[in-house]
């Protein structure tokens, strides 16, 4: 079976992602420099006490349904629903860019009909209401959800892993950056340089005012990322623009910003942030084949694995046990591998892992770890139990 530690550190993640960039934001913009930022703030007032605490609280539950969903769909059989996949060298290493990028791209989709659903008035007051009651929001009211929302955003992670394949590289960066730019959302000051206002960004692009305003009008600007939605179905509030631009007024008219400085600033963090990803991926090394020998750590057994008729068998050759290996040669071959079929060059499915001496057959998949250790899942259920074996030559 899996550590208890990789679900804690699944859990410890979520938190930590919540409260040290929330609450970084939270101490900058709030606490150290409130009078330098003050021409930022997009609505002069500043939330109570009171409300920072109900956003907090109803994070905390927020964090664990978004962590408990999200292994719900990798750490049980269901991840063989999904595209995921854990060595990175399954795809092209340009994959896990196009990944992240795809996936902002749906979730802005899905966030989009989804908060424009729970506005319904049918719906609103029972779900919707308590993220709603931030109408000044913080960094804090970035998880601040009623239960049901919670896990209608939580929802997206296994969409995304059933529609595109998704390497844990990919699902954490765009985790991330999620998060990242829902803080942002949610900061309560507009903070983007004087340059974006005339470029093509802010044609694209969403900004803190822009959801700032959602939640000080209760309705328009449903998108999360991107003004596509909004434009399209004609909902982005009709203010939005002139109300960003006396913000930059107000910004910019003490003091002179350097737009080529910004600019150069901007794509050097977004040539860093790629060239990154790649660099991670050019470390891992090619797999090898499955075929071959491989020992069980657990017993010292060894099998043989090799591929017949395009599907893949494994073949006792070593029990482990000098008076087991006797009955093995008076029996003959024993195959305890059966009929996995090929999915990637690391995942093989819907095989049968045999154990002689329960004499019991059971539904397993093989995941080719790294070139030297092969994982058995064999799946009771809900519940997987898990088999290293190493590999002898």
């Amino acid at each position: 079976m899996d550590h208890p530690y990789q679900y804690i550190v699944a859990l410890v993640f979520t938190f930590l992602r919540y409260f040290i960039i929330a609450g970084l934001a939270f101490v900058f913009f709030y606490k150290l420099f409130p009078k330098k930022f003050s021409d930022h703030k997009i609505q002069k007032r500043i939330a109570k006490t009171k409300d920072f605490v109900r956003e907090i609280s109803h994070s905390f539950q927020t964090t664990f349904i978004l962590a408990g969903i999200g292994l719900l769909f990798i750490k049980t059989p269901l991840v063989e629903y999904t595209k995921f996949y854990e060595n990175i060298n399954d795809y092209p290493s340009w994959w896990i860019p196009l990944s992240i990028v795809l996936g902002l791209l749906i979730h802005d989709a899905y966030f989009y009909w989804m908060h424009k659903t729970i506005h319904h008035p049918k719906i609103f007051r029972k779900i919707h209401l308590l993220h709603h009651k931030s109408t000044n929001p913080s960094p804090w009211a970035s998880y601040s959800f009623h239960i049901t929302e919670s896990i209608l955003e939580a929802l997206i992670a296994p969409i995304l892993l059933m529609i595109i394949p998704m390497h844990p590289l990919s699902l954490l960066t765009f985790a991330l950056l999620s998060f990242l730019f829902n803080v942002y959302g949610h900061l309560g000051y507009e903070i983007a340089p004087k340059w974006f206002r005339n470029s093509f960004l802010f044609e694209i692009l969403n900004t803190s005012t822009h959801h700032n305003l959602h939640h000080e009008k209760f309705k328009g600007n449903y998108g999360l990322y991107f003004r596509f939605w909004d434009r399209i179905m004609g909902t982005e509030h009709p203010n939005y623009v002139e109300h960003y631009d006396d913000i930059q007024r107000r910004r910019f008219s003490k003091t002179k910003s350097s737009a080529l400085y910004y600019k150069r600033k901007f794509i050097i963090t977004i040539l860093i942030f790629i060239l990154g990803l790649l660099s991670i991926s050019a470390t891992f090394k090619p797999s090898e084949k499955i075929e071959g020998k491989w020992k069980f750590e657990e017993n010292g057994a060894v099998v043989l694995i090799y591929e017949k008729d395009a599907l893949f068998f494994g073949k006792l050759i070593d029990s482990g046990n000098k008076s087991d290996n006797e009955k093995l040669k008076n029996k003959g071959e024993l195959v305890i591998l059966k009929n996995f079929q090929k999915k990637s060059s690391t995942q093989f499915c819907c095989g049968t892992l045999f154990a002689p001496k329960k004499n019991k057959t059971i539904d397993a998949t093989l995941t080719l770890e790294n070139e030297n250790t092969l994982k058995i899942t064999g799946k009771y259920g809900f519940i997987s139990r898990h088999k290293i074996l190493k590999r002898v030559e």
